[in-house]
């Protein structure tokens, strides 16, 4: 028995008449004649509303009518096929957008100076792989204690333990100072990078900012561990695939070499026991890294900031 049938049958069982029949499913009479006669098929949507109505199951409403059937799971074979087109389109257009906002993102962090060469900055690596040889009297300064090749040198009271070096004429041809302070509190809390690290009882503490974070985890500790990655990293290139926080380190790091190091001539790196590194050419400073905090001795003037002079003050250098 066809549906056709099957609908005739079920509104002359419950006494309807057409009208009162397409009332109840809000069709119009017409509709209705024309699922009676075969002439079409109500939508699925009706299908359920009538086997509803009339409290009769699917399968029984259906039966035998194998045309409307194989209609139904064409109806539904050709949802599921519009249903992954629907799908697909939306995948394309979130990569779209994906690739709309991280072309944004890289036009925004984009640093589109030069590419400089960071071998005119760090143009020289020092190693110290032994303990002092040196025997002769010896400056100290809390952990550290080097050689006192500063002979004639008078005391110049001052936060920084000053010692100068005056000529014939009285006047101070050189000077070099001692310090002793937290470890990170030079480049890493730079405004350029956005004071990222807090340090406390000596460790570098990251804050929620993204750049200390991305550094952090890059084994970045103190102010010679950044030296020391971008001296291996620079120049740190992005594209659309790095990472919107990575494009914005590496903004600020490119900002940060082109006008921050450039300020230096020069700057050498120490490798070894000592982990430090000497700044510029006429005013070098050392950096020595031990428990948390930086112990440094600053050199001023021409006899005490050779290259020799300054490798054979750093050979003597003791870390106790």
């Amino acid at each position: 028995m066809e549906l056709g049938k099957n609908i005739v049958k079920l509104r002359k069982d419950n006494n309807l008449t057409q009208d009162e029949l397409a009332e109840k499913l809000f069709v119009t009479r017409q509709t209705v004649s024309n699922w009676e006669n075969g002439k079409n098929y109500p939508d699925l949507e009706t299908i359920v509303k009538i086997s509803d109505e009339f409290n009769i199951p699917l399968d029984v409403l259906l039966k035998e009518d194998k045309r409307l059937l194989k209609e139904i799971d064409n109806n539904v074979k050709g949802a599921k096929k519009y249903r992954n087109i629907i799908k697909y389109i939306a995948v394309i257009l979130c990569l779209l957008l994906f690739i709309c906002y991280k072309a944004i993102m890289l036009y925004k962090y984009q640093y589109n100076e030069i590419e400089f060469d960071t071998n005119k900055i760090f143009n020289e690596t020092i190693t110290i792989d032994r303990n002092s040889e040196y025997n002769g009297k010896r400056i100290y300064l809390d952990r550290i204690s080097f050689a006192d090749y500063f002979e004639n040198y008078v005391d110049v009271r001052n936060e920084y333990n000053t010692k100068v070096k005056y000529d014939n004429n009285n006047k101070a041809v050189a000077f070099y100072s001692v310090r002793k302070e937290k470890q990170y509190v030079n480049i890493l809390s730079n405004e350029s990078l956005e004071n990222g690290f807090n340090s406390s009882n000596g460790e570098l503490v990251p804050t929620s900012n993204n750049t200390s974070k991305y550094l952090y985890n890059h084994g970045v500790r103190n102010d010679i561990g950044l030296l020391k990655y971008i001296k291996e990293n620079y120049y740190f290139q992005s594209n659309i695939f790095t990472f919107t926080k990575t494009m914005k380190t590496n903004y600020l790091l490119n900002n940060f070499v082109d006008n921050g190091l450039l300020s230096f001539n020069n700057i050498v790196l120490i490798n070894g026991y000592i982990d430090g590194y000497i700044i510029n050419k006429s005013i070098k400073e050392i950096h020595i890294l031990k428990d948390g905090m930086q112990y440094i001795i600053s050199l001023y003037g021409a006899e005490i900031t050779t290259d020799e002079f300054v490798t054979k003050l750093l050979y003597s250098i003791k870390v106790s």
